[in-house]
């Protein structure tokens, strides 16, 4: 009898210090497949990333990181992810998602899912950002590819693919100087505006652009219709499908003498002064070099 309560009372103590020991050390971020870098206060490094804590650098380089939780990863705000090699983040609700600013950049290529965001950026507030600069993404969910509920989604560089009923969903939202497809339309708040972009939309039977404040298209050709068939139009309204083909030009502007004036003054500018500066140092060479020569012909005389 007292060696089976001994038994119970060692077992009840293992568990116990199980507990105590997943209380006093908890969980490494990369625990069940996810990774949580929102509250850590150190380096993390896991298959495939690293996580920079000073910094809030996420490099991720080749990595797979697939999970049955809730999040792929769990980032906090003014993070940064850079993006080398093939990657790929996939969870059972948001493949990626964060509370405030995110900048994505890189080399290489990402693909996200989740079963409701692809990427999800929830408590942001107006003056955070999601940023895209450079890299490859396709961004796909069941309900949204990218969602966010305060901060500017800003397609500024890069290839993007986002996939979902909503495909892109925020309260700005912003494509400029970048190639973009939104399966599933877009949605903003207060403002969608495509300046120099390559930008494809596509939704079904509903217009694949919407805004409840205003749509602002500047430096493109339009071509608009349904799936099966675009066609060039003056302006957007509305339809189910529309391409947008960057027309900017790239002019460089005077830096000497502003912008209403073409770069290429610039250059007549510095090379006039190039070659003044030049004679200004040449002149005086060949004017002692001749004055030498005639001093010696009249030695020799």
């Amino acid at each position: 009898m007292k060696r089976k309560k001994y038994k119970i009372l060692t077992a009840g103590a293992i568990l116990f210090a199980i507990a105590a020991s997943a209380f006093l050390f908890p969980l490494p971020a990369s625990a069940g497949g996810a990774v949580d870098l929102s509250h850590v206060r150190q380096n993390e490094s896991g298959a495939g990333y690293v996580w920079d804590n000073i910094n809030d650098v996420l490099t991720l380089t080749d990595a797979n990181i697939v999970t049955d939780k809730d999040f792929g990863i769990k980032l906090p705000s003014g993070a940064t992810v850079v993006v080398e090699g093939n990657c790929t983040v996939s969870a059972a609700k948001y493949g990626i998602s964060c509370p405030g600013s995110v900048t994505f950049k890189g080399t290489g290529k990402l693909t996200v899912t989740g079963g409701e965001c692809g990427m999800y950026f929830y408590l942001s507030v107006r003056e955070d950002r999601v940023l895209f600069l450079s890299g490859d993404y396709t961004v796909a969910g069941g309900e949204y590819g990218i969602r966010s509920d305060g901060a500017e989604i800003s397609v500024c560089g890069g290839k993007t693919t986002f996939r979902g009923e909503t495909a892109v969903s925020g309260v700005t939202v912003t494509f400029s100087d970048c190639e973009s497809a939104a399966d599933g339309g877009v949605y903003a708040q207060r403002l969608v505006k495509i300046s120099g972009a390559d930008l494809l939309a596509t939704a079904e039977n509903r217009a694949a652009i919407v805004s409840d404040g205003k749509i602002d298209v500047k430096d493109e050709k339009i071509e608009a219709g349904d799936a099966g068939a675009l066609f060039a139009v003056d302006g957007y309204e509305g339809q189910s499908a529309v391409r947008f083909t960057s027309v900017y030009r790239r002019v460089r502007t005077s830096v000497l003498f502003g912008e209403s004036v073409p770069g290429w003054v610039d250059v007549l500018v510095f090379t006039a002064a190039g070659l003044a500066a030049a004679a200004a140092i040449a002149v005086p060479l060949i004017r002692k070099k001749i004055k030498k020569k005639k001093l010696y012909e009249r030695l020799g005389e």
